[in-house]
């Protein structure tokens, strides 16, 4: 028999109800276990469901999530992330447009003990904004500097989107973290550049400090705040680099140092280290909830052969460059209206066979995907770090519809890039 229609309209259901702010990860396992339960029976969907969320809880890989997530927590709830924009205001503050671009490069070494893009732009909101709007930056400029820095965290390792990527399709998280790090620093680059521009091209957007003056020993001085972050990120790096330790006890790694760091700075009270512990659990439970329901939701698309069929209707595109570039506009017209999250374990059942029967290299299309990810967290209507960011400021949402224009123009050429040099990706693996 035909199971085909079966999937499409599971698909159609799937999205019915995400749009009605339904949980996904419950709705994607209910509506797995119930298309399993009709294409067989109940009692196999049963045994289905329990095996799929024991081996996903279960998997020794996991642990990945709750330890960058338990460290990038306790970094962003001590306070030990405000040093690092002080730190790089110090050393960038006196360009035109230099407090914005400090705060670009504080979201990128903040993404790196992080993972969490929505985390990364909060700290910011509360750190970065109030410097940019006390010297009379524009608002657009300041939130979407803010909104857009906060996507960074989501491509430098940790990353949650890698660790999901590799759970679901059974990719080394390490050799995705490492695929993120030249991703990440140009991604970096070329938001530090568009504040240049429109920073040059309307000089109202921000002050001239030219007259700012900062000597190279209080640059030097502000670096005692930070090191250690720095030298954790560094550590981890090259520890997965080498081959030292899996992505695991990286996370394992960082969240002890993290946890010390706190502690020995004075920064950790019983009132943080309780609210960042609550933290990590409902942040881990919202992941469990996902994978759980994702590896429920593919099961039930294996067994109607949709993956299938959609892979050999891909494979009748002859060139791969329009195959991508549908991949993408797909990507980006559903990130204008659905949770990232929600597209991300969607699709990827789907897209996932159709790469690899291209050919392409799969740590490369992960790359490729969390790239996706970040523009859906900045593309209007729906971008998530837009609404967090005008919650967090209180600067208008159609403000920051307007100034997330020139980030996501750098973005589609970021994603160009990425697409047309994939050793850029490739390079440290």
């Amino acid at each position: 028999m035909n199971y085909i229609v079966y999937g499409v309209a599971a698909i159609v259901i799937l999205l019915v109800l995400i749009f009605y702010k339904m949980w996904i990860g419950a709705v994607l396992a209910a509506i797995g276990f119930v298309g399993y339960a009709i294409i067989y029976d109940f009692n196999l969907a049963s045994v289905m469901v329990a095996s799929e969320a024991y081996s996903q809880i279960g998997n020794y890989s996991f642990g990945t999530v709750i330890l960058f997530t338990y460290m990038g927590s306790i970094i962003a709830g001590t306070g030990l992330g405000d040093d690092l924009f002080k730190t790089a205001d110090k050393w960038l503050g006196n360009l035109r447009g230099g407090v914005a671009m400090a705060s670009t490069f504080s979201c990128g070494v903040f993404g790196a003990v992080c993972g969490s893009s929505t985390a990364c732009a909060l700290t910011m909101s509360k750190v970065a904004y109030p410097e940019m709007h006390k010297m009379k930056y524009d608002d657009r400029l300041s939130a979407a500097t803010v909104a857009a820095g906060g996507t960074i965290g989501f491509m430098i390792p940790p990353s949650i989107g890698f660790i999901m990527y590799g759970l679901i399709t059974e990719n080394s998280i390490s050799q995705l973290f490492l695929a993120g790090v030249m991703p990440g620093i140009l991604q970096v680059i070329l938001y530090m550049i568009v504040i240049a521009i429109l920073v040059r091209r309307n000089k109202d957007w921000a002050p001239d400090n030219s007259g700012r003056h900062i000597t190279f020993s209080e640059k030097v001085k502000s670096l005692k705040t930070t090191w250690p972050i720095l030298v954790l990120i560094v550590v981890i790096i090259v520890g997965l680099y080498g081959g030292t330790f899996t992505a695991t006890e990286a996370g394992a790694i960082g969240a002890v140092a993290a946890l010390f760091l706190a502690l020995v700075t004075g920064k950790l009270t019983k009132k943080n280290f309780k609210e960042v512990t609550v933290d990590t659990a409902k942040t881990t439970g919202q992941v469990v909830l996902l994978l759980v329901g994702a590896y429920i939701f593919s099961r039930f698309l294996t067994v109607t052969r949709l993956p299938e069929r959609m892979t050999e209707l891909a494979m009748g595109i002859s060139s791969p460059v329009l195959l991508i570039t549908a991949i993408c506009a797909l990507y980006i017209l559903l990130g204008m209206f659905l949770d990232i999250y929600a597209i991300t374990i969607l699709t990827i059942p789907i897209l996932y066979p159709i790469s690899v029967s291209a050919g392409w290299d799969a740590i490369w299309f992960g790359v490729i995907l969390v790239k996706l990810m970040q523009i859906g967290m900045i593309s209007p209507p729906y971008g998530t770090n837009l609404f967090v960011t005008s919650s967090a400021t209180g600067v208008p949402i159609k403000q920051l519809y307007k100034g997330s224009v020139p980030f996501l123009i750098a973005d589609l050429i970021h994603l160009v890039i990425l697409i047309a040099i994939p050793e850029i990706s490739l390079c440290l693996i």
